[in-house]
């Protein structure tokens, strides 16, 4: 009777330990799922966030361009409108003390040897063929 009594209590308590591991198991392996959905849930979330910033950055740059093209084509109509009201008021005087001053500043700079402009930009055209030229070899 002590022997059935023990056996009993024993199978009983073989059962609780099994019955304990189970739902122990059972909620860990909720847990990992429950770990990995938040994980993907956080994944996928970020990843449309990271979308819709780029969407609002694109459409931030688009508007910037726009203002930026307006002021800068605004601020050349009045520099042509003011340029126009200086040529008017010195009735083209302008344009002739201008080429008077480039012409002295060119023949300045040759009397110290000194290339001229379109003479620079010539060299600098050779200098590429070379570069190439070089390159392919």
């Amino acid at each position: 009777m002590a022997n059935a009594k023990t056996d009993t209590v024993l199978e009983s308590g073989v059962q609780l330990f099994n019955e304990v591991t189970e739902t122990m198991k059972t909620q860990t392996r909720q847990f990992w799922l429950a770990g990995l959905g938040v994980y993907a849930k956080a994944g996928k979330d970020s990843m449309d966030y990271f979308k819709t910033l780029v969407a609002e950055g694109e459409v931030l740059e688009k508007q910037g361009k726009e203002l930026f093209s307006e002021q800068a084509e605004n601020a050349n109509e009045k520099l042509a409108e003011l340029k126009s009201r200086f040529e008017d008021l010195t009735g083209g005087r302008f344009q002739q003390v201008s080429k008077n001053l480039e012409e002295r500043r060119a023949d300045f700079l040759s009397r110290f040897g000194i290339p001229k402009g379109n003479e620079i930009e010539a060299l600098n055209a050779k200098l590429d063929e070379v570069s190439k030229s070089l390159k392919k070899a």
